[in-house]
């Protein structure tokens, strides 16, 4: 027995604390990222970080590798480790202090878009040893770039905005006053983005407290040992999920619409290969580096393949980096996934949530009980930018929108949800925006129709149509998924697309896609339509009360369910004819060699 009764066993070259233990100090340090969250959420001045939540929250250990994250942004939390291990490589191990904290953005080396910043700070013991570190990103909302808030017709990263390589934010506890004011100075919208910033640094030296506690109370070997067995429990918790995948070389494409400049269809491959306990991506025969902003950094893109396989072996059990030991990602330089100076990465997420869609797709062959049709992947992100009408100043409203997920063998996709890559974000509640801006919401609605048919039916897309009041903002509108629909697996239909109407007074409505900086009259309704899920398995599979049931809830029309399903049902879902419905379902069914049940 050693200290406080905590015993140890060899096993394979290392050292395990017994399992009680484990969890204790799992959860610890879990408790340290959420208590960060928390107090970053309470501490924001922007809805884009108290609402939305698009920020995230982590804890890694001496080695820079992720032990314990706070709910939040897989596409964030993916590439922490990448993002520190950058940090430490320029300023080097022997500089750092305690009270350090460090700003990072870097597209290239952390993965990210330039308003996607990390603040990292350092963790040392009493006795000045690294122990660890503590990490948040958070979006914001201006980074100084040419356009407010973000371009989407950027051609180089320095277009785009500051770019934070390993800055000295504070030294010893201390600001570094020449960093805050060149902050300051070369964004738009500053009182608010320091007041992000303040939330962020403040959030940063709770988790490091936090985390020099947890050592302190269980002393440094103990939580180290503890830590080894947490990343080797991920590696064996995957690996034994993958040996279950039959070998083989398994393969999916689709496409993005465009570059936001104009140039597409981008196509997207996925080569996947499971060996025994290992799984490579590849993703040579996917589109090059683009002219426009749609590119990644290798770290999001390898972040963008853990999230698919994480939601296809382990989904429920806590993170570390262990977890991915097995997946290897394979990326031509010359690749949009690939990220190389001096492309712009604005956009960079549009492709990431395709991409983690495709790999699930592709494995699907390996998973067919664990894999999904495709879900309306895309933020769907919306912003204006405009100036208020009473008082004339600059504000900033932003949020991604949420659709259809697509169908699987165990049921119907979910409705009105965030897009895999995104977690537990959210878009704004209609109170608060009314109330921060001169905007009013009219609609929030789930769209009918737009779950791709199946025997089980896509999640529905929604509508969220926004009136301008008083004043001539500018519009930007992040869609895809308009020419290549979220698509339908063993048979089922592919999602609705998705669209941008701008009302025009005694016009027809304009459609927008990908619009950059669109302006919009006082009083005109800008329309967000996002897309709906795939469907899966044969659409005249699907019970015929279900559909009527859908008809009845809105979900479908009485055409659709004629057309798509081969149900005969009235228009409000109250009366299903039976012997019609077995007519036109033997008609359909002759037409495209289905056999119905």
């Amino acid at each position: 027995m050693t200290h406080r009764s905590l015993r140890l066993s060899r096993r394979k070259g290392w050292y395990m604390v017994d399992p009680i233990t484990v969890e204790v100090v799992r959860h610890a340090l879990i408790a340290a990222a959420e208590e960060m969250k928390t107090n970053l959420r309470r501490t924001a001045y922007n809805p884009i970080i108290y609402e939305v939540l698009d920020f995230s929250c982590g804890v890694l250990d001496r080695n820079t590798r992720m032990v314990a994250q706070s709910d939040g942004l897989p596409i964030f939390l993916g590439n922490l480790t990448a993002t520190v291990s950058t940090m430490v490589a320029d300023v080097g191990v022997d500089r750092l202090r305690p009270g350090d904290v460090y700003l990072m953005n870097d597209p290239y080396e952390a993965g990210n878009h330039l308003n996607d910043v990390a603040t990292i700070a350092p963790v040392f013991s009493d006795g000045d040893e690294l122990l660890g570190f503590a990490c948040t990103r958070a979006h914001w909302l201006d980074i100084g770039g040419k356009d407010p808030a973000g371009s989407l017709d950027a051609t180089e990263i320095m277009q785009e905005g500051l770019w934070f390589r390993s800055v000295l934010l504070q030294r010893a506890g201390e600001p570094v006053p020449a960093v805050y004011r060149m902050i300051e100075h070369n964004i738009r919208y500053a009182r608010n983005m320091l007041g992000d910033l303040r939330a962020q640094v403040a959030a940063t030296h709770v988790g490091a407290q936090r985390v020099r506690e947890i050592f302190a109370r269980h002393g440094t070997s103990v939580v180290e040992q503890a830590i080894a067995s947490m990343h080797q429990q991920g590696d064996q918790r995957t690996r034994d999920a993958i040996r279950l995948m039959p070998d083989g070389v398994y393969e999916a494409e689709t496409c993005m619409d465009d570059d936001c400049r104009g140039n597409g269809p981008l196509p997207v491959k996925v080569t996947a290969t499971v060996e025994g306990s290992d799984l490579t991506i590849d993703l040579a025969g996917s589109h090059g580096q683009n002219v426009g902003p749609v590119n990644a950094g290798l770290p999001a893109t390898e972040a963008a393949c853990k999230i698919a396989l994480k939601a296809l072996t382990h989904p429920r059990t806590p993170t570390t980096d262990g977890d991915f030991e097995a997946l290897r990602v394979l990326c031509p330089e010359d690749s949009m996934f690939n990220a190389q100076f001096p492309a712009p990465t604005f956009m960079y997420t549009t492709h990431l949530i395709t991409l983690t869609d495709l790999v699930i797709r592709a494995l699907s062959g390996a998973t067919p009980r664990m894999a999904v049709a495709g879900h309306y992947g895309h933020l769907c992100g919306f912003f204006f930018v405009g100036f208020e009408p009473t008082d004339g100043e600059l504000y900033i409203h932003q949020e991604p929108e949420h659709g259809g997920w697509g169908a699987g063998p165990h049921g119907d996709g979910e409705s009105a949800m965030i897009s895999i890559a995104n977690g537990d974000t959210q878009n704004l509640p209609a109170e608060i925006i009314e109330a921060r801006f001169p905007l009013r919401v009219e609609r929030h609605a789930l769209r009918p129709d737009t779950g791709g048919p199946g025997m089980y039916r896509g999640g529905l897309g929604t509508y969220r149509d926004y009136r301008v009041l008083g004043h001539n903002p500018e519009m930007t509108s992040v869609i895809d998924r308009r020419t290549c629909p979220p698509w339908g697996l063993q048979g089922g239909g592919s999602g609705s697309p998705a669209r941008v109407m701008v009302d025009a007074e005694g016009a027809a409505p304009a459609e927008y896609g990908n619009g950059r900086r669109v302006r919009v009259g006082a009083d005109q309704v800008v329309s967000v339509q996002t897309p709906g899920g795939g469907g899966w398995g044969s659409p005249l599979a699907r019970d015929p009360e279900q559909v009527r049931l859908d008809v009845e809830r809105g979900y479908v029309t009485s055409a659709a369910a004629r057309l798509h399903y081969g149900v005969v049902v009235d228009e409000v879902g109250e009366f299903l004819d039976a012997d019609a419905t077995a007519r036109v379902r033997e008609d359909l069914s002759r037409d495209e060699g289905v056999t119905t049940p």
